[in-house]
Parts: C-alpha cells; sequence; structure tokens
C-alpha cells in the first residue's frame, strides 16, 4: 500500500499548531523530526550546564491515505496563508514498509535520569518504561513532556496521588505509578484512554485512565502535572488550583506566554521556572 507524505519546514513555535492543521485537513500521522544537520549533540546524563538550545526550525513529516490526499494537497496553501507560514510543501508517495521502519526509527530512548529512561518496545533496555508511539500524543521525546517526567520524579513520594491532566499516551501517570504514587490520568480523547491502558498494561502498572472533565475530579492531589497549551492552562486555572495539593508542574507553555499562567495560577506560589528553547516549564506551590 502506498501512502503520500508531506515534508514541512517551520518554525519550532509554529510546529503544534501546522500539526493540528494537517490532521484536520485528513493527516493520518504526523511526526516531528530535526531538519537536516540541525540537530543539537545528546545531552548525556552526566553532561553538566545548560543544553544545547533547539533549533528554530522543525521538519514536520505528515501522511495521507492515497485517495484523501487531492483535497488537502488542494486546501493546504490557503491554510498555510491563514495561519501565516511560508513553508514550501513537499510532496513524496512512499511505500508503507518504508514509512513503518522510519517511524520506527526516529523514534529514540530517552534518559530521563540515571534511573529513569523512556522507550519504544523496540529500543527498551531492561528497567525501561516502555511507551508504544501511536496517535496519543507523548513518548517522552518532547522537551515538554520531559520536563513533567523530571517534576514527577524529584517530586513523587510513596503512596501519594498524582492527577495527569491530559495524560495522552498514559506516560506521566505511568511514570508516577512506578514510583510508588496511585496515578490517574485524564484526558478528552477516547484515544488516550485506550493508549494510556495499554501503555500501563506494557509496564505491569496499575493507573487509573478516563475521560473524567477536570471539573468533575474532587479533592487533593499531592502532585498534579499538566503538559497542555498556555491558553488551555489559563482556562483550567480555577480548577488546577483546586486539586492541587503540594506540587503543581505544567509544561507545554510557549516562553512568550508563560506570564499569562502565572498570573491565572495566582495566589499559587511560582516554585520554579525553567526554559528551554521555546518552551516554558514551571512548577507551582502553595
Amino acid at each position: 500500500m502506498s501512502w503520500i507524505e508531506l515534508r514541512l519546514v517551520v518554525r519550532r513555535r509554529r510546529s503544534d499548531t501546522v500539526s493540528h492543521a494537517l490532521f484536520e485537513l485528513g493527516a493520518v500521522g504526523c511526526q516531528e523530526d530535526y531538519v537536516a544537520g540541525e540537530q543539537p549533540p545528546v545531552r548525556q546524563p552526566w553532561d553538566t550546564g545548560p543544553a544545547a538550545p533547539e533549533p528554530d526550525r522543525v521538519l514536520l513529516r505528515a501522511y495521507w491515505e492515497l485517495e484523501a490526499v487531492e483535497s488537502a494537497r488542494a486546501a493546504l496553501p490557503s491554510v498555510l496563508m491563514d495561519l501565516g507560514s511560508s513553508a514550501q510543501p513537499e510532496w513524496l508517495a512512499v511505500q508503507e514498509e518504508d514509512w513503518s521502519e522510519g517511524w520506527r526509527q526516529a523514534c529514540e530512548r530517552v534518559v530521563v535520569s540515571p534511573t529513569l529512561a523512556v522507550s519504544p518496545p523496540w529500543k527498551a533496555e531492561d528497567g525501561d518504561l516502555i511507551i508504544e508511539p501511536g496517535m496519543a500524543f507523548g513518548s517522552g521525546e518532547h522537551p515538554t513532556t520531559l520536563s513533567c517526567l523530571r517534576a514527577i520524579e524529584g517530586c513523587a513520594v510513596e503512596g501519594e496521588r498524582c492527577l495527569d491532566v491530559g495524560t495522552g499516551s498514559g506516560v506521566l501517570a505511568i511514570a508516577a505509578a512506578r514510583l510508588g504514587m496511585e496515578a490517574w490520568g485524564i484526558d478528552i480523547d477516547p484515544e488516550s484512554e485506550r493508549a494510556a491502558h495499554q501503555n500501563a498494561g506494557r509496564n505491569g502498572v496499575g493507573i487509573r485512565a478516563d475521560l473524567t472533565a477536570l471539573h468533575a475530579v474532587s479533592g487533593r492531589f499531592e502532585l498534579v502535572v499538566a503538559n497542555l497549551f498556555a491558553e488551555v492552562l489559563v482556562a483550567l486555572a480555577d480548577d488546577l488550583k483546586r486539586v492541587s495539593g503540594r506540587n503543581l508542574a505544567v509544561a507545554g507553555v510557549l516562553k512568550d506566554r508563560a506570564h499569562t499562567v502565572v498570573d491565572a495560577l495566582q495566589p499559587m506560589r511560582l516554585i520554579s521556572q525553567e526554559t528551554e528553547g521555546d518552551w516554558c516549564h514551571m512548577r507551582f506551590g502553595w
């Protein structure tokens, strides 16, 4: 079976917006890669000092079934214009086995710390947290997911409760459960609910994962993690404050919008704030 691949080089800060638009045009998969020659050096657990900055550009690779591509090809120029993107599309025919192998090779083992690593099943080492890449986002590679994993490792206390808001693949809830927490992941996407349960099973841990809306969650959780866009965090701020106990870790925030999240989460205290490339990661407490 043949697929049609679209390649677009876009600004990193616009990649999520463009990816969403490509799915709206019928893409059945989308991945983010480095532009050739722009990948920063791999950071090892023993490296010290600041990480190398992420390049300003990313390569988006999206895929369509052959029969669905013509409408997407016709609509793409106006969509890119509406998004203010000058990216030049490149369309390629790809055989299914080539796409599958390329997808597998693009998924890397991510070392979070000397005691925590996240891997796809085919690259896993003993003790790794295994996540099957798929439609539900979150395999540990993106800096926003990585920052939440580090927050979980730093804040987890065995026997306490963790709420993962926007759980996606379930990677954050599963990491918390691996560290002995009672973990609950919530999302609005049924695919996320399914993926989170499957990934938890792969790792031999029990988590709760479902489509409960945040406003329907009761009680407080010692650790709350939310890897969401700034606009979503602001909209959910009142409920995030209501359910947050000792620590609230947020990511997915573009650095030029960080102030909107800080303002919305008052009177919670900003404990730490780190910037990696265009992304800002913050931890709040009472």
